[in-house]
């Protein structure tokens, strides 16, 4: 299996896959027993005697006739034993021409004589001419243009060749780009071959869900192509893919008038009707943004109603930037409160720790709420770059900086000891450098306010203290029978028997262990106790 549960609780056996790391850390995690279906190094199956799953080459066990071979040389074995070897193609020809101006003209001349000729090499590359009226249907102007249409024949010289109007499909230009942009001012070639090599391929892949097959395709299409020719030393042009997701929202429609705007819409003790007809509207499902079905939101209202940071503000806290998010207007208004609760805040503060340094020592010389405040600030730092920088996960991050805000609010403002303010600049400054990816302009006004000179944008990232990540006290989760049942707070160097005991004597716990025989109780270090009865 690729998951296990918590409910499973103590006994439970998980089968990790070979090569799984991942799914042997989750199950060490919840203590779970562990079998390991995979030959370690050792030649050892004893899941007692495993720290960690093998995910390296091994030894084939549990697979009949193959049984001892070497992984690697029984692809082979099994490959033969199934039949042959064979690679299978989806490919279907790539119809490239588009009758539209706006494309890279197709290098090729039509002869009455010679028939479909390719332009001279010497005459490329042929320039789409830009001294052109666009026609009001929409179609392309260029066979229409004499002065592009009419040429000679490259082959015999015919005055009364005709050059080819179409242009070609936009994807035969984005699928090698990035490339390109690697050397902009070579003029030898398509591009640096050197150049290329130090900055390909790309590192991170971010596009539209709609992009994902056919631009992710045709680029690595290329990718070989160039490769086969000796022009790139890579076959894949993109390390890492992220793929976003659409930007969603409910139809509305009226019968008379089809699928309604969201400003033609009028709303009437709770009820929503047309404003051409007065008619009521029909509430649709939560699709996609289209044109089609006007289910958009036009964004100059939004710029003027919340401003743009508020706006991609709550689009990046709606969702993982991987799923669809769903438009609510409520949420936006929610961003928008949360931003003004955060500019009051920093005003409060601001006059008194404009002037001071940010508190830079050890976590060690703070007690009580300034040291909760410190190490919640170097926690947010570690949080919010990590889901930035490696899960691109902007939601969780944005959480994180709201709870960093609540500790804030916690703090007592009436206080004005020197040290109390170095700590409060800190934790201000980082919030403002940490949320300014998100909404610069908001954070350039805090961060100016603060005294700094200078953009934000160009101020260094926020590191942090390793020393102040440690945590003064553990939560404790309590589970009956694998299930969550209470849970409570100790400090880090508590006893683990001490815990135990404290799990069973929770009052909470108590009402589902009274007169039951406790058979076994499992602690998991710094995590929970399991009970079971």
């Amino acid at each position: 299996a690729n998951f296990a549960l918590m409910e499973y609780g103590t006994g439970a056996v998980m089968a990790v896959p070979a090569h799984d790391q991942r799914d042997f850390d989750f199950a060490k995690k919840y203590g779970l027993d562990i079998i390991v279906v995979v030959q370690p190094p050792e030649n050892d199956l004893n899941a007692e005697t495993m720290t960690e799953a093998y995910i390296g080459d091994g030894m084939m066990v549990n697979s009949g006739q193959f049984n001892g071979m070497d992984n690697r040389k029984a692809m082979e074995k099994i490959a033969a034993f199934l039949g042959k070897e064979t690679v299978s193609f989806r490919l279907r020809d790539w119809g490239i021409s588009r009758q539209r101006y706006w494309g890279t003209p197709i290098p090729i001349v039509h002869c009455d004589t010679c028939g479909v000729v390719p332009v001279a090499e010497e005459d490329l590359p042929v320039v789409l001419p830009e001294e052109v009226e666009m026609l009001k249907d929409g179609r392309s102007p260029l066979p229409q243009l004499d002065s592009f249409v009419k040429t000679n024949c490259p082959k015999c010289g015919h005055p009364e060749a005709r050059r080819e109007t179409d242009t070609m499909d936009t994807f035969v230009e984005s699928s090698w780009y990035f490339d390109r942009y690697c050397s902009p001012d070579f003029d030898h070639g398509m591009f640096d071959p050197k150049a290329v090599d130090y900055w390909m391929p790309v590192d991170q892949y971010i596009g539209g869900v709609e992009h994902a097959i056919l631009h992710l395709l045709y680029s690595r299409y290329y990718t070989r192509v160039l490769n086969d020719q000796g022009l790139v030393k890579f076959k894949e042009p993109f390390t890492r893919l992220l793929t976003q997701g659409m930007v969603c929202k409910e139809t509305v429609a009226c019968p008379r008038h089809g699928y309604l705007l969201p400003e033609e819409v009028k709303l009437i003790d709770a009820q929503r009707y047309c404003m051409h007809c007065d008619h009521p509207v029909i509430v649709g499902r939560v699709e996609k943004m289209s044109k089609s079905k006007k289910n958009v939101i036009d964004p100059n209202i939004l710029l003027e109603k919340y401003g743009a940071d508020t706006t991609r503000f709550f689009c990046l806290f709606a969702a993982p930037p991987e799923r669809d998010l769903e438009w609510s207007e409520q949420g936006v208004e929610g961003g928008y409160r949360f931003l003004n609760r955060l500019w009051r805040l920093a005003t409060e503060w601001m006059d008194r720790v404009k002037a001071v340094a940010p508190f830079a020592d050890s976590p060690d010389s703070l007690d009580g709420d300034l040291r909760d405040l410190y190490k919640k600030t170097h926690q947010t730092i570690m949080k919010v770059t990590r889901d930035i920088e490696d899960r691109y996960h902007f939601n969780t991050a944005i959480s994180a900086i709201m709870e960093l805000f609540n500790t804030m609010s916690d703090l007592d403002g009436s206080r004005n000891q020197p040290q109390r303010l170095a700590v409060v600049r800190f934790a201000l400054e980082s919030l403002t450098l940490l949320i300014s990816p998100f909404v610069p302009h908001f954070a350039e006004e805090l961060w100016e306010a603060l005294g700094n000179s200078g953009s934000v944008l160009l101020a260094p990232w926020p590191s942090y203290l390793e020393a102040a990540l440690e945590k003064d006290e553990l939560l404790i989760v309590v589970q009956v029978n694998g299930k969550l049942r209470s849970k409570f707070s100790v400090a880090v160097d508590t006893d683990e028997e001490i815990i135990k005991q404290m799990a069973l004597e929770d009052e909470r716990v108590k009402k589902f262990t009274a007169d039951k025989e406790i058979k076994k109780v499992v602690y998991v270090k710094g995590k929970l106790v399991n009970i079971v009865v």
